[in-house]
């Protein structure tokens, strides 16, 4: 096992206003899950929540999707107590977690606040939706302060976020069925819906890093030839090498 990333991580409690000092901190690489005698090929939900309730005092142990800063598919499984009532509420988790219905059941989120510290552990990609993404079960705690900052700052809520990746991940798998319907298509979820004019500009990607703009929130346009998409200021400098001959023809056109 890296002593840089594990399977499991635990967060204790923070607040939004933390410092970095003080939320890296609370971030800690955990033996509890997998359950001890089993593996990630043989652990269950079931067997997690009835470990975590033995080996934490959880009253009542609830799990739910996440998504880490640059992932496609909802690739984190947090557990908490939900019969936590006295607890100091974890506000920068509850905000980045703040995406689904418990248990991950795709609705949304009516469940309040997450108290005390939370488990976390990596999803596999779902095969039917996410084929070709690759799966890393590790952790690290760089990636995991860098996923509850990014929340914290986001413009958009992190429901917003999730209902956006979780469209643009079903129009890349099964974009056929949109193509079929025309551009009056919408994608229907129980947590809500968008439309097809929606999920294509959300699939418009940086110049540079390629990553789309479910990924990174909105693009911005090039501020010489106002026409390519950049998902920062530091992808547009690094980029402008390369782009400055395409940039000046796209200014005469």
């Amino acid at each position: 096992m890296s002593t840089n990333s594990h399977c499991c991580v635990t967060i204790d409690p923070l607040k939004l206003t933390d410092s970095e000092e003080i939320i890296r901190a609370a971030i800690t690489f955990s033996p509890l899950l997998p359950p001890l005698g089993y593996t990630l090929d043989n652990t269950s939900e079931r067997l997690e929540i009835s470990y975590l309730s033995r080996a934490l005092g959880w009253s009542d142990p609830r799990g739910l999707y996440g998504y880490t800063k640059n992932s496609e598919y909802k690739d984190l499984y947090a557990y908490f107590d939900y019969g936590d009532k006295s607890s100091p509420v974890n506000e920068l988790v509850t905000n980045a977690f703040k995406m689904y219905g418990l248990g991950g059941v795709q609705e949304r989120p009516t469940w309040g606040n997450i108290r005390g510290s939370v488990v976390i552990t990596r999803m596999e990609p779902d095969l039917g939706f996410s084929p070709n993404l690759a799966y890393n079960p590790n952790l690290t705690i760089e990636e995991m302060y860098q996923t509850l900052v990014f929340f914290r700052d986001s413009k958009d809520c992190a429901y917003d976020i999730a209902i956006r990746r979780d469209s643009v991940r079903f129009m890349k798998n099964r974009g056929s069925l949109f193509l079929a319907r025309g551009k009056n298509a919408f994608y229907n979820a129980p947590n809500g819906s968008r439309t097809y004019t929606e999920i294509v500009r959300d699939m418009r990607q940086c110049n540079k890093c390629n990553k789309s703009q479910s990924i990174v929130g909105e693009l911005r346009r090039c501020t010489v030839c106002k026409v390519t998409l950049y998902c920062s200021k530091e992808c547009q400098k690094a980029d402008w090498r390369r782009h400055k001959i395409e940039c000046r023809a796209l200014q005469v056109t």
